[in-house]
């Protein structure tokens, strides 16, 4: 059976140019317009492909990847990023910390939400996108290496609870939900993320004109913005 990190780096070897994958691609352009400040630390950031986007934009960035695998993709897609290992190697503050599709790979996430308060400037915001809906966790979730799903409520608790002060949380990929939920709890099938590797007009328009203006109050993923009191 192939581990997560294997798949992932099949993925990202498979798609050549990241803007084949509608889901990311669309994602990291909404995102990438909720990050503030001049100095970006992204945590699990992959190839780097949403610091590419970043860095296009303006902002110093970095990134933190343990995969080696992941890294060593990196130095070939995006070799002008600087990405470390882990946290340990970083001793700067931030303006803003992202974690994309990361938090839910880790087992104590209020350990990870103390470690990213303590690498903000005061007033620096942590953006996090996470899988929504518990009832919705399940043989995907299992083979990606995911602890858990979150609800709106759940999220934003471990953030306050770390000190944290929510000032936006929505919801988003509607349109997966259904497909999702079918495949996982019905037919007891994971999805394919092979799927993302066709260059799809219909659904770049989908995700761009829809899903990134409107909050339909459900979808496969949770987008979070939330600022360091102190």
């Amino acid at each position: 059976m192939v581990n997560a990190e294997e798949h992932l780096v099949g993925h990202y070897e498979a798609l050549g140019d990241f803007k084949s994958d509608f889901r990311n691609y669309n994602l990291f352009g909404l995102v990438a317009g909720l990050v503030t400040g001049k100095k970006v630390l992204d945590i699990g950031c992959g190839v780097g492909n949403f610091l590419s986007v970043l860095r296009s934009q303006g902002p110093d960035v970095v990134g933190v990847e343990p995969s080696d695998g992941m890294r060593e993709l990196a130095a070939k897609i995006n070799p002008e990023i600087t990405i470390f290992k882990d946290l340990n190697m970083i001793r700067d503050v931030f303006d803003t910390v992202t974690m994309l599709d990361v938090l839910e790979h880790i087992e104590d996430d209020r350990k990870q939400m103390q470690e990213v308060y303590s690498m903000l400037n005061n007033g620096g915001q942590f953006v996090i996108v996470v899988p929504a809906h518990p009832i919705l966790y399940g043989k995907r979730d299992k083979e990606m290496g995911h602890f858990r799903r979150y609800t709106r409520e759940s999220l934003t608790k471990v953030l306050t609870d770390n000190g944290f002060e929510v000032r936006l949380i929505r919801s988003w990929n509607a349109l997966g939900f259904m497909p999702y939920l079918i495949s996982e709890k019905v037919l007891k099938k994971s999805l394919e993320s092979k799927m993302r590797r066709k260059k799809n007009k219909l659904m770049n328009f989908w995700f761009e004109k829809i899903e990134n203006n409107f909050d339909f109050g459900f979808g496969l993923s949770i987008i979070c913005v939330a600022k360091k009191n102190g």
